[in-house]
């Protein structure tokens, strides 16, 4: 049998040392194809890509960004016209700080398509992990770096019931979205989440939903690491750079404070490194490629010392660390707290 083609599409910018590790831990689980919208790098990413452009590992495109939109729609925008879009069997649109993590037996992300059988999509819940102790950047990778997480259970912050979609391009869908595909009107796809059971109907039904309470918190197959600050010297860098999906969002204390959760210790993940080192390596003999990562690393170290003699980057750096990790309610409390939001909100 054939394996599934398995696209990934990104929007990114100055994530010159994080990007061989991801793009080797995702080949290494089967992805076939990278689609990768680069904007504005100051570190070398775009550089970085382009060699990895050149010996096939990945499509690089320079993202032209119109006045007045994000980064990363006009990626998708763009995205939905490109032939690996066509082409592909399978979709996920992921950044740069999310690793999928497949649970035993399962070794690839063929083996997670098989075991949903016939549904269209997967939602794959966001485990946050925090930045574990590490004021500076670790000389470790993420994967072995950061290994202390949020509880699999929590139910707030709402950031803990987001997720990612992987889907069947084949399914009721019209083009690429950041957290679940643009599906057709009164579409009904077969939506399952990380166990593989069915999400509930008013959830398949509302294709603006982005955001899992109760329903959906089964990760018995796979879920998604979300390692969205790293260490402080990270998180500083990431402040300088923004988001790509959010030009006036601020990444500051709030953000750090609803993300940097290190409360329990979760290495599942580390089951994959044997594959996703080996293929590190291969990236890294790639010509060109080497070079380029130990440039972005340079860059941003001189960039991080820069930024430490700004008062208010030097501030913020002193506060994160005093924010050693943020803990998430019990289920009493996160449940009234959850029908405190839905109340503001109007929603419940």
């Amino acid at each position: 049998m054939t394996a599934p083609r398995i696209l990934v599409i990104s929007a990114m910018r100055d994530e010159g040392p994080h990007l061989l590790e991801w793009i080797a831990h995702h080949r290494a689980l089967g992805v076939s194809d990278f689609l990768i919208f680069s904007n504005g790098c100051d570190d070398g990413t775009d550089v970085l890509l382009d060699h990895l452009h050149a010996a096939g590992i990945v499509t690089h495109v320079r993202n032209e960004v119109a006045p007045g939109k994000t980064p990363q729609w006009s990626a998708l925008k763009t995205a939905a016209r490109h032939p690996l879009t066509q082409a592909a069997d399978w979709i996920a649109v992921l950044d740069c700080d999310e690793f999928v993590h497949l649970k035993p037996p399962l070794s690839g992300l063929p083996d997670l398509i098989a075991a949903v059988g016939e549904a269209d999509a997967i939602a794959l819940r966001w485990r946050l992990f925090g930045h574990d102790g590490h004021a500076r950047r670790p000389q470790a990778p993420t994967l072995r770096a950061y290994t202390r997480a949020i509880v699999p259970d929590a139910l707030y912050p709402a950031l803990s019931g987001f997720f990612k979609t992987l889907y069947r391009v084949a399914g009721p869908f019209q083009k690429p979205g950041v957290h679940r595909p643009r599906q057709k009107p009164q579409a009904r796809p077969r939506f399952v989440d990380g166990s593989g059971r069915a999400l509930p109907d008013d959830f398949v039904a509302d294709p603006g939903r982005i955001l899992l309470w109760d329903e959906g918190q089964g990760a018995d197959l796979a879920a998604l690491n979300h390692y969205s600050v790293r260490s402080a010297e990270d998180f500083l860098i990431k402040a300088r750079r923004g988001l790509p999906n959010r030009t006036a969002k601020p990444i500051d204390l709030t953000y750090w404070v609803e993300r940097n959760f290190n409360m329990v210790e979760e290495t599942g993940i580390q089951r994959h490194w044997p594959a996703t080192g080996a293929e590190l390596a291969r990236l890294r003999a790639l010509p060109g490629v080497a070079v380029a990562e130990t440039s972005s690393r340079a860059w941003q170290a001189a960039c991080f010392d820069d930024l430490l003699r700004d008062p208010a980057m030097a501030k913020l750096y002193g506060r994160l660390l005093l924010a050693a990790g943020s803990t998430a309610p019990g289920a009493e409390a996160a449940r009234a707290l959850v029908a405190l939001y839905r109340r503001a909100a109007g929603t419940g």
